[in-house]
């Protein structure tokens, strides 16, 4: 008989079997679409551009018209604008004292019109620029927030005024007190300057640089070195004929 029973039978496996089970779909979860923020954001960056830009520009004009006023009134003694020596802060100051005079001006002519018009100009900027700052900002929150920063800029505009009007106050009660005259409409500023060659010149004060003085007397204006007291020149001012 061919077949043993305790004969052992080697069985070898080539190829391994391999069971693969696919995995159960997952349910899909549905997406919800993204929603773009609403909330009203501000560009602090552009902020502070537009802040120093704006403080530039406004010393830029503060500039250019004290330059120019400066221009105008010497020229009107015969003065060139050359022969003087201009500060930077001599100019802003004249800049913002012309622009101040104007609007008192402005005021007493139009009592309500003139002072609106001025809180009107600051607002109006104060809303350009919380506009061009912010995004997705109502409009009433833009409208409110630009009067009151705009009232704000009024008011800082006036500041320096205060502190003008109550040194002009403080100095008319010295006057008073120290010489005992009353000087409602202003006092009338008489100078004298003494040459190198022992001359005296008594007249108007136009200007005084720091290195030149300008004096009209009588209808002559002098101009006199300060360090050395020498007349350097002088202009007979005459009208002209039609």
């Amino acid at each position: 008989m061919f077949w043993k029973r305790d004969q052992p039978v080697r069985v070898k496996l080539i190829t391994p079997v391999t069971l693969a089970v696919p995995p159960r779909p997952c349910p899909s979860v549905p997406t919800q679409p993204l929603v773009a923020s609403q909330d009203p954001t501000t560009n602090r960056d552009l902020a502070f551009k537009l802040v120093t830009l704006s403080a530039v520009a406004s010393q830029a004009a503060l500039m250019v018209y004290g330059y120019s006023h400066k221009v105008g009134y010497y020229n009107h003694f015969g003065i060139d604008i050359n022969e003087v020596a201009l500060s930077t802060p001599a100019l802003l100051l004249q800049g913002y004292v012309d622009i101040l005079d104007g609007t008192f001006r402005a005021s007493d002519s139009y009592p309500i019109v003139g002072p609106g018009l001025t809180a009107l100009a600051f607002v109006l900027v104060a809303a350009v620029f919380i506009k061009a700052i912010t995004s997705r900002l109502k409009t009433n929150v833009v409208i409110g927030s630009s009067t009151w920063v705009g009232m704000l800029m009024f008011l800082a505009f006036f500041v320096p005024a205060i502190g003008l009007i109550n040194g002009g106050d403080e100095g008319r009660k010295d006057f008073k007190v120290l010489t005992a005259l009353e000087a409602p409409y202003g006092l009338e500023r008489v100078q004298s300057i003494v040459t190198e060659k022992e001359a005296k010149l008594t007249g108007h004060l136009i200007l005084a640089d720091g290195r030149n003085t300008f004096l009209l007397v009588d209808k002559t204006v002098f101009k006199v070195e300060d360090k050395s007291g020498t007349s350097a020149r002088d202009l007979r001012l005459k009208t002209d004929s039609p």
